[in-house]
């Protein structure tokens, strides 16, 4: 008996020399665009939808204003960093300071013909995001059926605590005007 447990320890673990091998492979590259990462860094990407908008005016798609807001809830000021489309009237603030309300604005495409995503981060630490503790979020508005739906993904890093608040955010179903408000701490 005992020369079977021997040879059943030693095949399982000869199965997991492969898995241990592949774990240590990054085969996609850095998909990540904040900055490399050499260790395992575990994120829980959690995705909403934007509320829609209730008795919106009705009005045709077309290039829409999108309205954001960050509450910055710590004692450090944060940085941001962003992919954004479209006509930009008002630039995310950077800093960031303490217990504040960052605001920006622009004017995106039309998301009839495809998805319009806006991807935009905060961070303590502007040098090196993937060290210090960063938000990211990710809109993405396009019309379902006629209509225009939204969706925010919302990415931690490193300890930050993020935060959508869905009861503040909107997507006006006929003209894709969006507000979208979040948290970081």
């Amino acid at each position: 008996m005992t020369r079977n447990v021997k040879r059943f320890l030693a095949v399982s673990l000869l199965s997991l020399t492969p898995s241990i091998a592949l774990a240590e492979q990054n085969e996609f590259g850095d998909l990540d665009f904040l900055s490399p990462r050499n260790e395992y860094v575990s994120d829980r990407t959690e995705t909403f939808e934007v509320p829609v908008l209730r008795d919106a005016p009705s009005q045709s798609v077309g290039p829409a204003l999108q309205d954001f807001y960050v509450n910055n809830l710590s004692s450090v000021a944060f940085f941001p960093g962003y992919a954004l489309t479209g006509t930009i009237h008002l630039l995310p603030p950077n800093p960031l300071n303490p217990t504040t309300t960052g605001r920006f604005l622009l004017t995106a495409p039309n998301p009839t013909a495809a998805p319009v995503t806006q991807i935009y981060y905060y961070t303590d630490t502007p040098a090196n995001p993937a060290a210090g503790k960063t938000c990211r979020w990710q809109l993405t508005v396009s019309v379902v059926n006629g209509l225009c739906t939204g969706q925010v993904s919302m990415t931690p890093f490193n300890t930050a605590v993020c935060g959508f608040l869905g009861s503040q955010s909107f997507v006006n179903p006929t003209t894709c005007q969006a507000q979208i408000v979040t948290s970081m701490q």
